[in-house]
């Protein structure tokens, strides 16, 4: 882990990666444009043609005086390793598309760059390779073809430039093309302005090897984040606690690794034999593992159909695995050409997140079939079948194709309630800071709605808490024929919200055509108690009576007696009137609803004058005696709308009048 002795160039977060059909001289291009022959397995050497990836530092012209410095990717080109080239692939902003003049277009050349554009939307440029071995016309035959295929896959404005890796023909025009590729390369905001990166550290491990005095090394190239020498790191799967000592960047010595630049990294905890390609690493307590994920989905094949059930291997990153598939709805297969959305499982855990590119590929035939973007992996891996709406996972699409994997997850995921111990995964990073920005932001725009101090109930899916009440309700409400609803802390029990959350339980449903939420319980709009000819009878002679009382109102245990009630009956009117507002038993009087709402108005009108009311000024604007101008402030306090402060009240919440 040494560095080299020269002026350190300007390191750029961009990978160019060389892509086509094997034996089309991708190799020799990669050296003449760095000096560095990627082909470095005993194996490759013997065959003639890469078998796995080949990494090396590209120098280029800088604005000012200094240079330039992004990584090149040598991916191979037959088939029986298509699994290393799509490896390669998914870290490439920069494709130039290798063809030889003399064979042509060739299968490889379209499954690459079919690969490479499911797994990316690179900035593109091919060249023709070979050019000294045929005719002027042949050229202009091959560069026409080009232009076609680039122009079937969306890149009509590719630059196609002739080379001759024999001569040197062309080389200095690829140079400045990619150049120029490098400089146009758009990403979505990686950082805030003060530099903090939006995404916890992740990075897919490549290669591993052992270095004498130092130990175990991993290569890759971050997917987001930053990490630091002596950072505490995840190993997964696991995850095993591992511990960076040292980084490198293009063989320069650095004190981080960051997204987008092919970093070493030497770590300790780890032996090089539990370690290998397809494993991650990542910063602590952001990333976990998955046995199951909810994918957006497009085949691209000509011939072959994605079916239920059906057995693919899922690439994604350095891993693959070979899962099983569900299709939303009642799907039963997703066509050639088609779109939709799929369930995998998978053997054993991995670590997958919302925004992840992906590539799936037939078992036999082997061929690449799909590609798509991970939604969620938050789902149940038990389920046998995959019900969620195509609206809902359309939305979830649209965001994380916009780069907000954070809105992805909340519309896709299991669960309609977030906690705020789940944030961390949800927008893949513990920072403080940085999750108080994407929360803040989903709620101003009205995507989740605070509830308690740490819950999140997301908008878009307040129906799903409302069928599980709806459900819990009518059973509730059959059971229980006389009690007005289900307690509102059993209710937030069932929803999954903390006790906290009961006073937001009506924020909740507030536009619920279905639910009602009353002071302390929960019912269903439409349900009423089953009361007896008597008890309606009593109910009315209530109110009435209430009614006429006005202001002096009337001791419930007068009340009770002098309409010859039994205590079960007042007691069980009471609550129904009370949670229909008709009238509130205030200490021992029980009181008219008008009289009270009277009362909260004057009381209002009193604090747009004074910063805080005596009881005196309130007896005499509302006319109440002592006995009951009390009790009524006291029961004001206990709505938190007033504070009682010395001989006064000062107002709390303007709101609850």
């Amino acid at each position: 882990m040494t560095g080299i002795d020269n002026r350190d160039p300007e390191i750029l977060s961009v990978m160019v990666g060389t892509a086509g059909h094997v034996d089309h001289g991708k190799t020799e291009l990669v050296r003449l444009l760095t000096g560095c022959d990627t082909d470095c397995l005993p194996e490759e050497k013997k065959r003639g043609m890469s078998i796995d990836l080949g990494f090396a530092p590209l120098i280029l012209d800088g604005s000012g005086d200094g240079s330039r410095m992004v990584g090149i990717i040598d991916v191979p080109g037959h088939e029986d390793f298509i699994r290393n080239m799509i490896a390669g692939a998914s870290s490439i902003d920069v494709l130039v598309l290798v063809i030889a003049a003399d064979d042509g277009i060739m299968p490889q050349t379209i499954e690459h760059l079919k690969i490479v554009s499911l797994l990316r939307t690179p900035q593109v440029m091919a060249v023709i390779t070979k050019i000294d071995l045929v005719t002027p016309e042949r050229q202009q035959e091959i560069k026409e073809n080009v232009a076609a295929l680039l122009s079937k896959h969306g890149f009509s404005d590719a630059q196609i430039i002739p080379e001759s890796n024999m001569t040197g023909d062309g080389i200095g025009e690829v140079r400045e093309a990619i150049n120029r590729l490098v400089g146009a390369v758009k990403r979505a905001e990686d950082t805030l302005p003060q530099g903090v990166p939006m995404r916890a550290f992740r990075m897919n491990i490549e290669r591993v090897f052992s270095v004498k005095g130092y130990g175990t090394v991993v290569t890759g190239i971050p997917l987001t984040g930053k990490c630091s020498i002596r950072d505490e790191l995840e190993l997964f799967p696991g995850p095993k606690s591992v511990v960076c000592r040292a980084i490198q960047k293009y063989s320069f010595d650095s004190n981080d690794a960051q997204a987008h630049v092919c970093s070493a990294i030497n770590i300790r905890g780890v032996k090089l034999p539990d370690i290998g390609r397809g494993m991650a690493l990542a910063l602590p307590g952001v990333y976990q593992e998955t046995l199951s994920a909810i994918l957006s989905v497009e085949n691209v094949h000509v011939t072959i159909s994605v079916k239920r059930r059906q057995e693919m291997r899922f690439c994604c990153g350095t891993s693959n695995r070979v899962v099983s598939c569900l299709l939303a709805g009642s799907r039963d297969m997703l066509g050639p050409g088609e779109k939709g959305f799929i369930q995998i499982k998978f053997s054993t855990p991995i670590v997958l997140a919302a925004g992840d590119r992906f590539i799936l590929r037939s078992l036999s035939p082997s061929a690449t079939v799909a590609g798509g973007v991970v939604l969620t992996t938050d789902v149940d891996a038990r389920k046998k079948k995959m019900r969620m709406e195509t609206e809902r996972l359309e939305l979830a699409r649209m965001a994380a194709e916009s780069n907000n994997p954070f809105l992805s997850e909340l519309i896709a995921g299991s669960r309609a309630v977030i906690n705020r111990s789940d944030l961390p995964r949800l927008v893949q990073n513990s920072n403080v800071q940085i999750i108080k920005i994407i929360t803040d932001e989903a709620a101003g725009l009205g995507v989740i709605v605070p509830v308690g101090t740490s819950q999140w109930v997301i908008k878009s899916r307040i129906a799903e808490l409302e069928e599980k009440l709806n459900k819990a309700l009518a059973a509730y409400h059959k059971e229980n024929a006389l009690s007005l609803g289900m307690p509102a802390q059993q209710a937030c029990k069932l929803l999954g919200l903390d006790n906290d959350c009961l006073e937001d339980l009506h924020k909740i449903f507030v536009e619920s055509s279905i639910i009602r939420v009353h002071s302390d319980c929960v019912s269903l709009r439409d349900f009423s108690i089953g009361l007896t000819a008597k008890q309606k009878e009593l109910r009315e002679k209530i109110i009435k009576r209430t009614a006429e009382a006005g202001k002096p109102a009337i001791p419930s245990g007068t009340l009770q007696a002098e309409l010859g009630a039994t205590s079960s009956d007042m007691q069980l009117l009471l609550r129904v009137l009370s949670e229909e507002g008709l009238v509130t038993l205030i200490d021992r009087y029980i009181v008219h609803g008008s009289v009270v709402n009277e009362c909260r108005d004057k009381l209002l009108e009193l604090f747009k004058e004074e910063s805080m009311v005596e009881l005196g000024r309130f007896r005499e604007i509302t006319g109440l005696s002592r006995n009951l101008a009390v009790p009524i402030l006291d029961y004001f306090d206990s709505q938190g709308i007033t504070r009682r402060k010395g001989t006064g009240r000062t107002l709390m919440d303007k709101a609850k009048f």
